[in-house]
């Protein structure tokens, strides 16, 4: 059997700009500098990130559960930067009802073999409520 492909959603710009991530900061309460580590999975909040991910719950009737997340870091984000994030995702061939979310933060200024500054991936469930209605 292949290996599911990913599909593209879109190449969204990260901004870093100071008060942004002091938001960001805050709201976790940790110190903004450095770029807190996580900063860049804001993406996933993005609306055309969003509007792929409903369309794909509204097929199945189904809600999206965050069902785990991991990073791998090769550098720092630095602040007052703008970096572009390649964001996709992919199906699970194994499990219809799982989904991958994966974003790549590409440095311009950084590695010429292409590899991504940081990628983060998130678990998504697309969780069915397989009872009957009332």
């Amino acid at each position: 059997m292949s290996a599911a492909q990913w599909t593209t959603i879109a190449a969204l710009d990260l901004s870093t700009a100071r008060a942004q991530v002091r938001a960001f900061a805050a709201a976790l309460s940790a110190p903004e500098e450095p770029v807190p580590a996580t900063y860049a999975f804001t993406v996933f909040s993005h609306p055309s990130v969003m509007e792929t991910l409903a369309g794909l719950a509204s097929e199945r009737s189904a809600v999206l559960v965050h069902q785990a997340q991991d990073f791998v870091y090769n550098g720092e984000l630095e602040a007052d930067r703008h970096y572009t994030v390649l964001v996709d995702w992919k199906r699970h061939e194994e499990r219809a009802d799982r989904l991958t979310l994966r974003g790549r933060v590409q440095d311009l200024q950084g590695a010429a073999d292409g590899t991504p500054l940081q990628e983060f991936r998130a678990e998504i469930v697309l969780f069915e409520n397989r009872e009957g209605a009332p």
